[in-house]
């Protein structure tokens, strides 16, 4: 230990915090992890479409984050580096659904943050009936507010591509959205 107390974490810098938990400072690593977990739960509840997996995908991001930590070369962009492994865990669980064998079990219903207006469930509806490359494209770029830039280097595509690929998925959106209301 690096003599890093969990007192004075709040009052180091996240580069502080991110250099200490790199030379294996346990206090400093719970300090990052339990701080990105916070910044990291909306966008994992957004991927998710509100449903229970966003829990599994937070903790599975930040144990990715606490198993690699040592390979971050720039402490500043941990957050860009979490948020980009927690797209990547999204993108690839479909490789995992389509692997594991089909169980149903009785789900139990926990109430979100999220809206419950009819608007807002279609719109929903809507996003998550989305492929998961254009779920996360639209929720990096229109929910988290990350650049067109930043999403491409994210999902390691061309900017082209993020534009192309958000332009169609707001056409699927805007089809299935006025299909659902008859339009």
């Amino acid at each position: 230990m690096n003599g890093l107390v969990v007192a004075s974490a709040p009052q180091l810098d996240e580069r502080s915090i991110v250099l200490a938990a790199q030379e294996g400072d346990r206090e400093a690593l719970a300090a990052l992890l339990r701080s990105l977990g916070e910044r990291l739960l909306p966008l994992a509840s957004a991927l998710c479409g509100g449903t229970g997996e966003a829990d599994a995908l937070l903790g599975d991001t930040l144990s990715r984050v606490y198993e690699r930590i040592g390979d971050l070369r720039e402490p500043d962009a941990i957050t860009t580096w979490a948020r980009r492994v927690m797209v990547r865990k999204f993108i690839d669980q479909r490789r995992w659904i389509k692997r594991r064998p089909k169980v149903s079990i009785n789900t139990v219903e926990v109430a979100t943050p999220l809206g419950t207006s009819a608007e807002q469930l279609d719109v929903r509806n809507a996003v998550r009936k989305l492929d998961r490359r254009d779920r996360a494209l639209l929720v990096l770029h229109y929910w988290q507010r990350v650049p067109i830039s930043e999403c491409a280097l994210e999902l390691d595509i061309p900017e082209g591509t993020v534009k192309s690929r958000l332009n169609a998925a707001l056409r699927r959106l805007r089809r299935d959205l006025e299909d659902s209301h008859g339009n």
